[in-house]
């Protein structure tokens, strides 16, 4: 009977305790403001436009890896592909689609002519060793590289086409 009289006395000091330490006033410097404060969707910022007569490698790699990059904005994105402003949204939305996009360090750089250059590398998918990769097409347009959007339209075609539909991107016909 003590021992019980004694743990239900124990039990009511314990309760009496949280009580008071509940009830007292809390030194709070932060002040308390019911405003809300709501931050945009903060993006990436796209690599810089490459404007050297022949890029190198690691502009190259930063340009292509930007163009399939959802942290960078859409409307970015699609200026780092040739075309039309117009029709270039449209298939840089196709391309960023992709189910599993591969990224690619390219190593060598190629002149094919004053404005068009093939760049070779690695790329890598997931938890894929990596492949070799190339050439890979890009192209100057009013004096800044860009990927050649032909070279993407193929490959938007190919994913197409595949047997697998979760493989396939659905917005192939965006290149026509």
């Amino acid at each position: 009977m003590r021992v019980r009289k004694a743990a239900i006395g124990a039990s009511a000091l314990v309760a009496i305790a949280i009580a008071a330490c509940a009830c007292s006033p809390v030194d709070d410097t932060e002040a308390r403001d019911p405003t809300v404060f709501v931050h945009p969707t903060q993006f990436a910022p796209p690599p810089a436009p490459i404007t050297d007569l022949v890029p190198t490698a690691e502009q190259l790699t930063a340009l292509y890896n930007a163009t399939t990059n959802y942290s960078i904005r859409e409307e970015d994105r699609a200026r780092l592909l040739d075309g039309p402003s117009d029709q270039t949204l449209r298939v840089a939305r196709a391309w960023g689609a992709q189910p599993t996009p591969q990224y690619i360090q390219f190593t060598t750089v190629e002149p094919v002519s004053p404005d068009m250059i093939n760049a070779t590398g690695q790329g890598r998918v997931g938890g894929v060793e990596p492949y070799p990769v190339g050439p890979i097409p890009f192209v100057r347009s009013n004096n800044e590289w860009k990927l050649s959007r032909a070279y993407v339209c193929g490959i938007l075609t190919v994913f197409a086409d595949l047997p697998d539909p979760s493989r396939r991107t659905t917005n192939a016909h965006e290149c026509k």
